[in-house]
């Protein structure tokens, strides 16, 4: 049996967007360098899930197989596959016994990674301020009660146990790391990079029609925190409460089901009213723990390189940084300037009001504004539920 099949397993916030769309936008390219983009992204997306969250649940996984071909290089990018455990892969990849299987990895400098996340924290239910988040996640010590900021960043960016699991599942031959390149590298070089890593050579690649997802400031990204407290509901005392009575939901789960279509709604938040505000608004910063802490994190990926013997693709030394930069890191982090803050969240509420009808006036405080677009919102969601 032929046709190697590649998994680019992620992790997060490591370029797994821009790789997935050159991918789409390039199947006849691909084609003629004897690869393929393995189905269509919902269907690879829709696949891994079922098998993570229903353990067994393998129809889905095993439609996707099914459109494997003999003679080309079959590539299956999805990066919740990095959080599937030992079971789950050992799943997983029972279907391709027989075949060559290649697993991809992308590492990216975790003092960009931890913005990144907290990002992502926010466009989905997390309300931690970027202090509150840092104090959060960066520990090495795994709490009692982890909460979800501390959850959802482990899952994704503990990348040695990620390797450990992947690397010596039976049925992977050949496993490499691909390093995101540092800012001011060529666009494409990412891309070039995996496809190295891959062993292709890709031609007539137009970059210009791939897409990536927009990335917002600090400010912004301060008042989706703000706005997700208001979706959450929380009893008398301050503490969260679920939302389905007798259920064991997470806040953010919960309020998922008082609000669905969450994230859609927040994409268009993102895409119509606060992508355009990125380039006048700063970027957070990391203290110095926090920054003590992401280059400890890189060195735990370099020195698995080091002993392994993992083929790397990138220049781990420039990419995967193990020591602070000259420039130094504040010893306490700095709130986004109160008029950027202020600014977002009238964007926010005034994309909430077009898109919802809304006729009063717009509030003049930043309680007020992201409270009124939280009323506005749920208020939508509970007219077309009933």
């Amino acid at each position: 049996m032929s046709g190697r099949v590649v998994l680019h397993i992620g992790a997060m916030k490591t370029g797994t967007s821009f790789v997935q769309s050159v991918l789409l936008k390039h199947a006849e390219q691909l084609e003629a360098a004897g690869a393929g983009y393995l189905g269509t992204f919902r269907q690879q997306m829709r696949s891994v899930q079922d098998a993570l969250r229903s353990p067994g649940d393998l129809a889905a996984w095993h439609r996707l197989l099914g459109l494997v071909r003999d003679d080309c290089t079959n590539i299956i990018s999805m990066e919740f596959l990095s959080f599937a455990k030992p079971p789950q892969i050992e799943a997983l990849l029972e279907p391709l016994r027989g075949r060559e299987v290649q697993v991809v990895l992308t590492a990216r400098d975790q003092l960009r990674v931890l913005p990144a996340q907290w990002q992502s924290h926010t466009r989905n239910f997390g309300s931690a301020s970027w202090g509150a988040y840092l104090r959060e996640v960066c520990t090495s010590r795994r709490p009692a009660r982890p909460g979800h900021a501390y959850r959802t960043y482990h899952r994704a960016q503990d990348l040695v146990e990620i390797v450990d699991r992947w690397a010596g599942a039976a049925g992977v031959h050949r496993f490499d790391v691909v390093t995101v390149p540092r800012p001011g590298a060529p666009r494409e070089e990412l891309w070039l990079r995996f496809c190295r890593a891959l062993g292709l050579s890709v031609d007539d690649v137009q970059l210009a029609s791939v897409t990536e997802n927009p990335s917002i400031g600090y400010a912004s990204c301060d008042v989706l925190r703000r706005l997700n407290e208001h979706l959450v509901e929380k009893p008398t005392g301050g503490v969260r409460q679920r939302l389905t009575p007798g259920a064991r939901l997470s806040p953010g789960r919960a309020a998922a089901q008082r609000l669905p279509g969450y994230r859609s709604l927040i994409r268009e938040i993102v895409d119509h009213g606060l992508a355009p505000l990125r380039n006048e608004e700063t970027k957070p910063v990391l203290d110095r723990d926090a920054a003590h802490y992401a280059v400890a994190r890189n060195r735990e990926v370099v020195d698995l390189l080091a002993r392994s013997g993992i083929g790397c693709v990138g220049s781990i030394d420039d990419d995967l940084p193990t020591e602070l930069p000259a420039a130094g890191f504040p010893a306490t982090v700095a709130p986004p300037p109160q008029e950027h803050v202020l600014r977002a969240a009238q964007a926010v509420w005034d994309h909430v009001a077009l898109t919802t009808g809304a006729r009063a006036g717009r509030p003049t405080g930043l309680d007020e504004l992201t409270a009124d677009a939280a009323r506005m919102l749920l208020s939508r969601s509970a007219e077309s539920g009933s």
